[in-house]
This record gives C-alpha cells, sequence and structure tokens, in this order.
C-alpha cells in the first residue's frame, strides 16, 4: 500500500468514526433503558408505573454520552428503592428495607455485552476500511 492510499483510508477512518461511536451509543443507551425497566418490572410490584415512566435516557448535546437516570420528579422514591432504606417506627429505627438495584444490577448485567458492541464497531470500521 502506497502512503497516499494509507493517508486516504486514515482520513475516512477520522470521518466515519465519530458517526459510527454516535450510532453505537445510542444503541447501547437503549440496551440499558431496556435492562432497568425489565429490572424494575421483575424487582418491584408497582401498581402507579412511576418507578418505570421516572426512568429516563438523556442523551449528551454533542452525541458524547448517552446516561440512563431517573426523573426524581416522576419517581422522587427510586432511590430508596434501588439503595435500599432504614424502616422508622416512633423515631427509632426498626429495620433495613435491602436495595433492589435495578440501574446497578442493569449496568453489571450487561458490561460485557456493551463491551462486545463497541469491540465490534472498532472492527467493522476498521476492517471496512484497511480490510
Amino acid at each position: 500500500m502506497e502512503l497516499d492510499g494509507l493517508d486516504k483510508q486514515f482520513e475516512r477512518l477520522l470521518k466515519e468514526f465519530p458517526e459510527a461511536r454516535k450510532k453505537l451509543i445510542v444503541r447501547n443507551g437503549d440496551k440499558l433503558y431496556r435492562k432497568v425497566i425489565a429490572n424494575i418490572e421483575a424487582a418491584v410490584d408497582e401498581k402507579s408505573g412511576d418507578l418505570k415512566k421516572g426512568v429516563v435516557k438523556v442523551q449528551g448535546s454533542g452525541g458524547g454520552y448517552v446516561a440512563v437516570r431517573c426523573n426524581h420528579l416522576r419517581a422522587p422514591h427510586m432511590h430508596l428503592i434501588e439503595n435500599g432504606h432504614k424502616v422508622v417506627r416512633n423515631g427509632k429505627v426498626v429495620g433495613w428495607v435491602s436495595g433492589k438495584h435495578m440501574y446497578r444490577n442493569a449496568i453489571n448485567e450487561l458490561a460485557d455485552e456493551l463491551e462486545r458492541s463497541g469491540e465490534e464497531m472498532i472492527n467493522n470500521l476498521v476492517g471496512e476500511i484497511f480490510g
């Protein structure tokens, strides 16, 4: 391969990478969102639906990240269910309710899959250009 050809391929890689990265981030955010919702459905017997409605996916303005988080205006009790809380009666702590960890478990369960999808994106992009 000539130096000019290599330079053109690197330019193409630099041009195509940002869009491919944005698509990857959005896809992974969607997977994480769906997993958090599934974890809420499995772990919590909720009648109002506010916990699920309180889960929001937020994309950064430049597309550099996607966050799946709780809208605390919609579900102000989410942190208590996620992390656990004390049970207080007449001013005395009488027990502890363990957290359900819907968000943390979603990340832990999908970590390997999200990493693989990132590696796939890079391999596909580099393979198309330098293949």
